[in-house]
Parts: structure tokens; sequence; C-alpha cells
């Protein structure tokens, strides 16, 4: 890729870098918003709909995500089509602040899935179209910047919402509704007033000719592979790792939290510089040690047992932020200048299918082989991505 290309977006100004951070904000309201209810799932769930199955609990997770890998694509080329993006944001944070409160509101179970599924269709709308405004406001050597910023939003929304929930769902299960639904209205009304929806350069003809991208470049399915498997291994830890350290080591919800979170710090943390690092050396120095690190930290984590699992666990972080900015900047590196919408509902479709598997695929290892087979299986699968793909990579790399 050549980075004189980089030259189709105009230097970035100082409104523009702005622009950036308040996007950043934006994806931090709204991961940290989404992540409320999980803690209080078995109050707001099974006992509210008198639900004993896990399985049919597991599917208020399911079906949001559903839904992300339905719509990502249509909200994406539907952008592009229109040249719009603060509308699609706006309207993103919107829905989501409603349908989260209805869900408070629902009389039964399938109605309450209903309500989900519909839920998750504007969250994908506004995060995908937050990643897509990235990309149209600063150069392609600068993308790896702008997906630090976003992967520093979404990582610190996902680690403080979870732990926050808890908290306030410990007075009464409804109150991270309440309280996640008044913070996308925020997120509504921040987006409305500092976001200004800026004349794309280029539009496509039409929807299909949007859609048409993923065909005529078939490289941007590297980075969405990269997406898939590090969403992928994301469920297992929130899926599988917690009850290992339940059922292996008998630990509680505070230390099992603690060790959560020795992961996602560093993953937070590390994702703004590592996104610089990506600017400046190139995508696929990081991508390739990111993921080689990454897949053998995914291995040991079911062969280490406590103290030494946590350290485990901040490499792990450290490795998993060395990987997204590259990846996410990767798609638009490989996008027409008319199409980021699409590439980026892409990158988000594929992520948020291996989300949906991932912990679903490593509690049926774990049942049959063990927890360690399981961790084992989640690391191997970074790593054959990793080696599938290296020859394109070094590929694109000379040819930069």
């Amino acid at each position: 890729m050549n980075r004189k290309e980089g030259g189709i977006i105009p230097e970035i100004d100082k409104e523009g870098y702005r622009e950036i951070y308040i996007l950043g904000i934006l994806t931090f309201l709204l991961m940290f918003s989404v992540t409320l209810i999980y803690p209080v799932m078995e109050d707001f769930v099974m006992e509210r709909f008198y639900v004993t199955s896990v399985a049919e609990t597991s599917l208020f997770v399911s079906i949001n995500l559903a839904a992300y890998v339905i719509f990502s694509l249509i909200w994406g080329s539907t952008s592009d089509k229109l040249g719009k993006r603060k509308i699609f944001i706006v309207t993103g944070f919107l829905g989501n602040a409603l349908l989260m409160f209805s869900l408070t509101l629902a009389p039964t179970m399938s109605a309450l899935l209903a309500l989900r599924f519909i839920e998750g269709a504007f969250t994908v709308m506004a995060f995908s179209l937050i990643m897509t405004s990235v990309l149209d406001l600063v150069k392609k050597t600068q993308y790896g910047k702008g997906m630090g910023i976003l992967g520093l939003g979404m990582a610190s929304g996902n680690a403080m919402g979870a732990p926050f929930g808890g908290k306030i769902g410990s007075i009464d299960p409804l109150y991270p509704l309440y309280f996640g639904s008044l913070l996308l209205l925020l997120g509504a009304l921040i987006a409305a007033l500092m976001l200004k929806e800026r004349k794309l350069d280029s539009r496509p003809t039409s929807f299909i000719d949007s859609l048409m991208l993923l065909r005529k470049e078939k490289r941007i399915f590297i980075p969405y592979a990269f997406s898939f498997v590090e969403r992928f291994t994301v469920g297992f830890f929130v899926g599988v790792f917690p009850l290992m350290l339940a059922i292996n080591y008998g630990m509680g919800p505070g230390t099992i939290g603690m060790y959560m979170a020795a992961f996602l710090i560093p993953f937070a943390m590390l994702q703004y510089p590592f996104g610089v690092i990506s600017d400046r050396i190139g995508r696929v120095p990081p991508l390739i040690v990111g993921s080689v690190l990454y897949s053998i930290i995914v291995i040991s984590v079911g062969f280490t047992a406590p103290p030494l699992l946590v350290l485990v666990m901040v490499i792990g972080g450290v490795a998993g932020a060395l990987m997204y900015p590259p990846s996410a900047a990767l798609a638009g590196d490989f996008a027409d200048p008319s199409k980021r919408g699409t590439a980026m509902g892409g990158f988000n479709l594929f992520g948020s299918l291996g989300f949906a598997i991932g912990p679903f695929t490593g509690g049926l290892i774990a049942d049959s082989y063990g927890f360690h087979v399981s961790f084992a299986a989640a690391g191997l699968a970074v790593f054959l991505v990793a080696l599938i793909f290296l020859p394109v990579l070094i590929s694109v790399s000379r040819n930069k």
C-alpha cells in the first residue's frame, strides 16, 4: 500500500483532532453502557422471567451479537451510499437508549429477546460509524493512531462497565439499565452538538456497489480474519476463564474480577501508543509479533496456576493491545475511500461473529477435554491465522 495515497485525505487540523477525541469519548460511553447489565443477568433474566436454563439465559447475549453480525454491513454500506456518518451515530445512540430502557418493561422472555435484538442493531450502527468517521478524518498514515484512540475508549468502557454495573445492580437489577439509558442519551447529545456532518469526497453509486468492495479487494479479509480470531479468544476469556478460576481454584467474584483486570487494564492503556507505533513502522510487524505472543499466552492460560497466572494475563493484555489497532487500521488501508463504511462494517461483522461463537465453542471443548485444551485450541487458532496470512502480510509490508 503506497503511503502517498494518504494524500487523498487532507492534513488533519486541530478541530479534526478534537473530533477524534470526541469519537473516543463516545466509544467509551457506548461500551460502558452496554456492559453494565452483564453482572446482573441472573437477577434480570433468570429470576425475572423464571428461566432455569443457562443456555436459554445466554440467548440474551447471543441474540444481541446476532444483530451486530446482520446489521454491520447494512449500516456501513447505507452510510457510504448516503455520504453521511453523524446521523447514524446520533440515531444509534438514541435508539440504543430507548431500547435499553424498554428492556425493563418487557413482559415476557420472548419480548425481551426481540427488544434485545433491535437494541443490538442500534449499538452496531453507532459503533461502526464511529470507526468509519475516524477514517474520514485522518490520513492513512495516522489510521493506527485514530484506531488506538477508539481502542482505548472501547477497552476502557468494557473494563469499567461490568464492575460498575455489578455495584449498582446489587441495589436493584434495573438500575444498570436506567443508568445506561441516561449515558446513551448523553452520548446522543454530545454527538449531535459536537460532531460535524462532513462532506465525503466520493460515494458509491449504489448499495450493491458499496458491497462490491468485499469482492474487489480480497486483501481486506486479512484484517477481518484477525478481528474474528481476536474476538473469538475474548469470548473464551468472558465465558470460560471465570468458570476455570471458580472451578479449578475456588475463586470468588472479587478475585476473578482482579484477574480479568490484569488483562483488561494493559489492553486498554496500550491501545493508543501501539496504534502510533503501527503508523510509524507499519501494520505488519506489530500485528505478527502481537499475534504470535498472544497465541502463546492464550495457550499458557490453561496450564498456569495462580499467582503466576496474573503475570500471564498482564502479558496477554499487552499482546492483545499490540494486535487490535494495526488490524483495524489495515482494514482502512485496504478500503476504497468511498466505501469505508462497508470496510469497517465488515470488520465489526467478523469480530462480532468471533465473539458470538467463542464462549460456546470454548465451553464445548472444556466440557469434553478440560480447560487447558480449551485455551490451547483458542491460542492455536490465533497462531494459525497469523501463519496462513504471513506471506501476504510480508508482501503488503514490502509494497507499502
